[in-house]
């Protein structure tokens, strides 16, 4: 999945980054938090699945964020595997076809 230049600038936007050297590592995080929480909500799915769903777009960019400013920390600093949040969005989401 090729993360737009759009969706990129979103994500940036969301973690104040206003610098361009570091877009080909922030488009991997994007590609994997998207596979991540895509998975966590529900197997084989995809982000098309999510299209227009504002709580998916907050789950990713808040994990993203996370990601992009604890990376490198080493093993004695303890972190949850999701950011504040993006559990209680991966939940709301898995129940989003039970009200159909």
């Amino acid at each position: 999945m090729a993360v737009s230049k759009e969706y990129l600038d979103k994500v940036k936007l969301y973690c104040k980054i206003d610098y361009d050297f570091e877009d080909s590592l922030l488009e991997s995080m994007i590609e994997s938090v998207i596979e991540e929480i895509c998975f966590a909500i529900e197997k084989n799915s995809t982000s098309e699945s999510f299209k227009g769903d504002a709580r998916f777009d907050l789950a990713v960019m808040k994990q993203v964020k996370e990601e992009y400013e604890h990376r490198g920390l080493s093993a004695d600093t303890e972190r949850y595997p999701l950011a504040n949040g993006v559990l209680n969005i991966i939940h709301q989401l898995r129940l989003r076809g039970d009200r159909q």
